[in-house]
């Protein structure tokens, strides 16, 4: 008699390829975009107008208009608002003559806008630049809401002042206030730096743009989002390896302070030879009684180990147990783990390769213990968990979903794809583990309809 071979299960095989073939692809390296400058805004409609040194005739004219502007940067200290976390700035400029004194600030936008919460989603968010008069906005947005007001006054030349003048009065008209927001490299600090350094030909850029620090986009999202139950663990999840190269001074001023901080540093040289401070004055207008954000990220991976444990042990413990309360505890656990983890490994994986979040949420070996993998795992492993019997099809679900935690545990000692995301492996990869050892450790059983034939032969014979 030739015995017929047994079909492998289709539905495991499909998914396992496509989540393999979709979290490789992710997890390659994702090339940064080339930078946007603040010449070109999302939707500009006409040019800028030229920079110090393109035009002498305007210069001249610059030179006489500029010698009674002054220009300040104002920082201002963070709130509990998500969005405000991270502060925030404004240039002011103030003409001596006139007593007119406005800010400009680029950090506007509109949650009414048309598709905001779409564009948000996908990255796609236009942010625009408006002037306010200085003194009512301070008192109304930021003395009024107790939030710390830092200025600082630049020694710019009268060309350089007027230049920035005829920019900002330019970059505010309708046709081109708009710009395509990016939370780490096209934000209202890092707009306000783009402007200074445009008047200053690009010096700026040139004293800040070299030696790395110890600062990260992880690391500076993760210390101001520290004390957020529930954005701290999205952060850590939701960024990917980029946000883990060691940033310049300049790319570090995304954050106001940061910015502020770096201007303070800054020596340049006037036409004579002459060494001179970017910022003649630094000085603190008003002074907020909120707790300041912490100065450094918090080491929280001992704290997501022990919870990582503990969660195992518990799932240890209900797997053994003989009481159907307690087993239904564990399928009510292993169906929102997999099922929550599914979820996000999915948004995770549509944001690290369809959305403008590429550069930051793709490139991400936390897909390796969040995929959409998962999914399949909460149809199929509680009801097995439960009955303490199983089929072939969650013993297959379970072993490569814990294989897979385990590779992107050991991916964090390969230096090309390494990752700072042990919070995220302290947690999952035991779980993962304990899972699959619950359940293979139940009876196995051939499908219903497997055993509906085995009967009929029987009866047959």
């Amino acid at each position: 008699m030739i015995r017929r071979l047994r079909p492998f299960p289709r539905l495991p095989v499909f998914a396992i390829a496509v989540a393999t073939l979709m979290v490789f692809a992710t997890t390659l390296v994702h090339d940064l975009p080339a930078q946007v400058t603040v010449d070109q805004p999302a939707e500009a409609k006409t040019s800028p107008p030229p920079a110090p040194g393109a035009n002498a005739a305007l210069d001249s004219t610059r030179a006489i208009r500029g010698e009674h502007l002054q220009i300040s940067l104002f920082t201002y200290g963070a709130t509990n608002v998500v969005w405000e976390r991270f502060g925030h700035d404004a240039l002011a400029i103030r003409d001596t003559v006139t007593g007119q004194d406005y800010a400009y600030n680029w950090g506007m936008f509109d949650f009414n806008s048309p598709n905001f919460i779409t564009r948000f989603l996908t990255g796609e968010t236009n942010y625009l630049m408006a002037p306010f008069a200085t003194g009512p906005y301070n008192q109304e947005n930021y003395i009024a809401e107790n939030r710390s007001i830092r200025v600082q006054r630049l020694a710019l030349t009268a060309v350089e002042r007027a230049a920035l003048l005829d920019f900002v009065i330019w970059n505010s008209q309708e046709a081109n206030k708009y710009y395509r927001y990016d939370y780490y490299r096209d934000n209202c600090a890092t707009r306000v730096r783009d402007a200074i350094d445009r008047v200053l030909r690009g010096r700026l850029k040139a004293a800040l743009d070299t030696n790395t620090t110890n600062l990260t986009w992880r690391s500076e999202t993760e210390r101001v989002t520290a004390s957020d139950f529930f954005v701290y663990p999205g952060i850590e999840l939701a960024l990917g390896r980029n946000a883990d190269n060691a940033l310049t001074p300049w790319q570090a001023s995304f954050m106001p302070e940061r910015l502020a901080d770096a201007l303070n540093t800054v020596i340049l040289k006037n036409e004579a030879g002459q060494r001179y401070r970017l910022t003649a004055n630094d000085t603190v207008v008003f002074a907020s009684t909120r707790a300041p954000m912490p100065t450094d990220p918090p080491d929280r991976l001992a704290m997501a180990a022990l919870l990582g444990l503990t969660l195992a042990g518990i799932v240890a413990l209900l797997a053994d147990s003989r009481f159907a309360l307690l087993r239904g505890l564990l399928v009510a656990f292993a169906t929102v783990w997999y099922l929550v983890g599914g979820i996000l490994g999915t948004a995770l994986l549509l944001a690290g390769t369809a959305t403008k979040h590429e550069p930051y949420m793709g490139a991400n070996s936390t897909l390796w213990q969040i995929h959409p993998l998962l999914l399949f795992a909460a149809l199929f492993v509680p009801i097995a968990l439960y009955r303490r019997q199983t089929t072939q099809i969650p013993r297959i679900l379970v072993s490569i979903i814990a294989l897979f935690a385990v590779f992107g545990l050991l991916l964090q000692f390969v230096p090309m794809v390494s990752q700072s995301s042990g919070v995220v492996l302290a947690v999952t990869v035991p779980v993962h583990i304990a899972l699959a050892v619950a359940l293979l450790r139940t009876t196995v059983v051939a499908p219903r309809r497997r055993q509906a034939a085995a009967a009929a032969i029987a009866r047959a014979a």
